[in-house]
């Protein structure tokens, strides 16, 4: 019988020579020799080890072999687990995202040679699990981890997803002040997304298919309810990065949007001021002028539409106020998209402020909501038949600055957002006429010759050289003329 202490004795601690049992090579295991004698229990549980060790290394290179990519580990010198890549644990996420991620799984497998048959039958099981997609996290694979996973613990009803929502905007709220600016970013990056999943029932991967199935391929609303359904199932503790992945689509390029032109700005400043009969309400029989009003502030400074409740009115209207320039006062709307500005914005066509009657305020009636308030002016664009939205305008004031070659830095400014923004967002719209146009008027305005005005030098000059040609013949006659004379006399 061993001793207490040979029964204890942990093998992988071994050592021959100055060399530990770690680095020896499991197959030269019969040559192990241990500081102990050969007929003592710890040498034979030494090379026990190493034969087990060695057993392990032929059975992964024989799963190498019919490419089966679960492996046998070592876990300690009385166990054997498997070792592989799979779909992330409940709660855990990959490296980069991914949804997969490298375990280790102990079955509990004694390391000795039937231990060695057993767990590569159960590799072999686990891989064609995973080949046929059939493999799943169930409470014998996790053990202890189980019982921390309400997901899975069925003694606990499934929470709803509205009810997983709800917890979700609690931490948000966590990291985000509650003003307009928060409420925006909830209700535009967050909600806007999660009202696309079923609401009443437990969250599962139908559910996110289910929502996934509401947008379109290659679509924004694709990539981005993709990209927020990861950030909830992370939340929720639940592996949907599979599922999310297979309708994944790459983020597609902005559609190329039509600025409009001056011209085209001060047709819709008519259209929108015209009372539509086919719409028998208050807003549209009894305000144009107010719709015009609204309109003329939002195309003479590119104010985004929320902020037109900004405007600082007293300000805009004291007689100092020389340039026209508007100030917004967030406190009115709760906040501005990105604060405030950090200068007045002026108009960059100063004479538009009179042309609109912009002194005049006569802001539209609309009651409710700041939300509301907006929707009602991107309502009016449409139901007007303008042609074009609110933020077009907005887009049109961006392209104004670069023809009048205003600073990039001061544009980005007056628009309120940085210069990478700036630059990212509307130079994007300057399609091939807009930059032509802006060619014309910086190049060859700049040298004070219009195409009109080169037409009329250049006939000038053909009719100054038809001139210079006729006199030219005239001189050679004359000439003619004298020298004849002179031979005849």
């Amino acid at each position: 019988m061993p001793s207490n202490k040979s029964s204890t004795h942990d093998p992988r601690k071994g050592e021959w020579d100055g060399t530990p049992i770690e680095q020896w090579e499991p197959s030269k295991w019969k040559q192990w020799k241990s500081k102990h004698s050969a007929s003592d229990e710890g040498a034979k549980i030494e090379r026990e080890y190493l034969r087990i060790k060695h057993a392990v290394q032929q059975a992964n290179f024989a799963l190498s072999l019919d490419r089966v990519k679960i492996k046998l580990k070592l876990t300690s010198d009385k166990s054997i687990g498997l070792q592989g890549t799979f779909p992330c644990k409940p709660g855990d996420i990959g490296k980069n995202s991914s949804p997969n991620r490298q375990y280790t799984i102990s079955f509990g497998f004694v390391a000795n040679d039937a231990g060695v048959k057993t767990a590569v039958i159960k590799a072999r099981e686990l891989d064609l699990s995973l080949m046929t997609k059939q493999f799943q996290w169930t409470p014998y694979l996790l053990g202890k981890q189980a019982q921390k996973i309400e997901l899975l613990d069925e003694e606990k009803p499934a929470r709803l997803i509205r009810e997983l929502i709800e917890e979700y905007e609690k931490e948000f709220w966590k990291t985000h002040e509650n003003n307009r600016q928060g409420i925006c970013t909830w209700e535009s990056h967050y909600m806007r997304h999660l009202k696309k999943l079923p609401q009443d029932v437990p969250m599962s991967l139908d559910a996110l298919e289910e929502a996934l199935k509401k947008t379109k391929p290659n679509t924004s609303a694709r990539f981005f309810l993709a990209w927020q359904l990861k950030k909830f199932c992370k939340f929720c503790g639940v592996n949907g990065f599979k599922t999310i992945n297979t309708y994944a689509t790459p983020k597609p390029n902005p559609t190329i949007r039509k600025v409009p032109l001056d011209e085209e700005i001060l047709q819709g400043f008519l259209k929108i001021g015209m009372p539509l009969s086919a719409y028998a309400s208050k807003d549209n029989m009894t305000q144009p002028e107010q719709w015009q009003w609204a309109y003329g502030m939002l195309a003479t400074y590119g104010l985004r539409p929320h902020e037109l409740f900004a405007v600082d009115v007293e300000a805009f209207l004291k007689t100092a106020n020389t340039f026209h320039l508007v100030t917004l006062n967030p406190s009115l709307t709760e906040g501005t998209k990105t604060g405030e500005r950090s200068c007045g914005i002026p108009p960059l066509h100063p004479h538009w402020v009179e042309l609109f009657d912009l002194k005049n305020i006569r802001f539209p009636y609309n009651q409710g909501k700041l939300s509301n308030k907006t929707a009602k002016i991107h309502i009016k664009f449409r139901t007007s038949g303008i042609g074009f939205s609110p933020y077009d305008l907005r887009h049109a004031y961006a392209i104004r600055g670069h023809r009048l070659r205003v600073p990039i830095k001061t544009m980005a400014d007056y628009m309120g957002h940085t210069v990478q923004e700036h630059t990212k967002t509307y130079q994007r719209w300057m399609n091939e006429d807009a930059n032509l146009e802006i060619y014309q008027e910086v190049v060859i305005h700049r040298q004070g010759i219009t195409k009109e005005a080169l037409k009329s030098i250049i006939s000038e000059l053909e009719a100054e050289n038809n001139a210079l040609k006729a006199e030219n013949a005239t001189l050679k006659g004359l000439l003619i003329q004298h020298q004849l004379g002179e031979l005849l006399s």
